[in-house]
């Protein structure tokens, strides 16, 4: 799913939520009202705030789905993680409020009387917060939104708090006094726990803790049985917004060219694509030895070092400026060197190149195994017949 369509996404299902909860708390403040009813007041109050919310959603998901730029390099999907910590700050607001009043109503002696059909109305509020989760959390689970899963968490909250105005309201007509107030205030209580639970998964992602281990362990079974993958040295992974990250470190076939190497990573970043989707992003970093043995590699010379060595030793020899390349491959605590040669010399039985190498390079330091290979010379065609 492209950006753009995750983006549409969440903007059609945020605003058909609003245009529900605009509806139902009208019905519920007003019906509050009138019925004496304070539960189903703070439960209207609650769903009038979850429209401010929701209109956070909206301005966080046009931001967040921008493309990466120079001040953003790994893109503004964290513009997510952190409207969700606005989410649940929100909500631990509102259920402040909320428990403030019922606790000062449970405290009164004045008693006023609830009329029964606030009880409907509560009973839409459960019908209609249900029908918003159910939709919201198919479509958070579809394009893996963090932001629109949390508004689905707002969603299932509002039906549990719901369900206490239902049972407060109801016992309040039934003649239980100050049901009603203390509906309220444990409808408080249900809000803000729901609110330091979006805190708490939203500061997981800012600081980069790992994705669920059971999905690691898959990921990393996955690649190790992808053709040219010898071993998996490190997977790390993370969130953002979200969408997980994957960074893994695999060890490959020494002698593999650059671009063969090059290849295996590109087939691991688009499988993993494919085959989890809630990995968005994917770096595979290719190793040709064990992890153990960086700090040997890091002892030997370098290219140019090298190639210096390798020039000066072979001076007294005829025809190297025939050496058509010299591929390098560093084998732990020495360096395994090929050289590459023109046909005719390997075709003309007077030539001592190849064996000159050879003996001129025999006891380099840092040096190994010495390879001769043969090639043709650019513009030279073959009978391949």
């Amino acid at each position: 799913m492209t950006t753009e369509s995750r983006q549409q996404t969440i903007q059609r299902v945020t605003v058909r939520g609003m245009m529900v909860n605009f509806l139902l708390s009208l019905a519920q403040i007003l019906s509050g009202l009138f019925a004496h009813s304070q539960a189903l007041l703070a439960d209207g109050l609650h769903t009038l705030a979850d429209l401010i919310t929701d209109a956070i959603v909206l301005i966080t998901s046009h931001h967040s789905a921008k493309d990466a730029d120079e001040d953003h390099p790994y893109g503004h999907a964290r513009i997510e993680t952190l409207a969700s910590i606005f989410l649940g700050v929100a909500l631990i607001g509102v259920a402040a409020g909320i428990g403030y009043r019922g606790i000062q109503s449970f405290a009164s002696e004045e008693i006023a009387k609830t009329e029964s059909y606030a009880l409907a109305f509560a009973l839409l509020a459960i019908f209609s917060k249900e029908f918003l989760y159910q939709y919201t959390i198919r479509a958070a689970r579809k394009i893996k939104s963090s932001l629109l899963e949390s508004n689905a968490l707002h969603h299932r909250s509002d039906v549990f708090s719901s369900i206490v105005v239902v049972i407060g309201v109801g016992a309040q007509i039934a003649g239980y006094n100050h049901m009603d107030a203390l509906a309220a205030i444990v409808v408080s209580v249900m809000i803000s726990v729901m609110g330091a639970h979006l805190i708490k998964e939203a500061f997981a992602e800012l600081i980069d803790t790992s994705l669920d281990q059971q999905l690691v362990d898959d990921i990393r079974q996955f690649i190790n049985q992808m053709d040219g993958v010898v071993a998996v040295h490190r997977l790390r992974s993370r969130s953002m917004g979200g969408q997980g990250v994957i960074d893994t470190e695999i060890r490959v076939n020494p002698r593999l060219s650059v671009s063969e190497a090059h290849y295996i990573s590109l087939a691991i970043e688009q499988a993993i694509k494919k085959r989890f989707e809630e990995i968005s992003d994917v770096t595979v970093h290719i190793d040709p030895v064990a992890d153990t043995e960086h700090d040997s590699i890091l002892s030997l010379p370098n290219r140019a070092e090298i190639l210096f060595s390798l020039y000066s030793a072979l001076e007294p020899v005829k025809n190297t400026e025939n050496i058509l390349n010299i591929h390098l491959h560093y084998l732990t605590n020495q360096i395994e060197v090929d050289f590459i040669l023109p046909l005719r010399f390997g075709c003309d039985s007077q030539s001592t190149l190849a064996s000159d190498i050879d003996k001129y390079t025999a006891d380099m330091p840092f040096v190994g195994q010495i390879n001769i290979y043969y090639a043709p010379e650019q513009g030279e065609n073959l009978d391949r017949t």
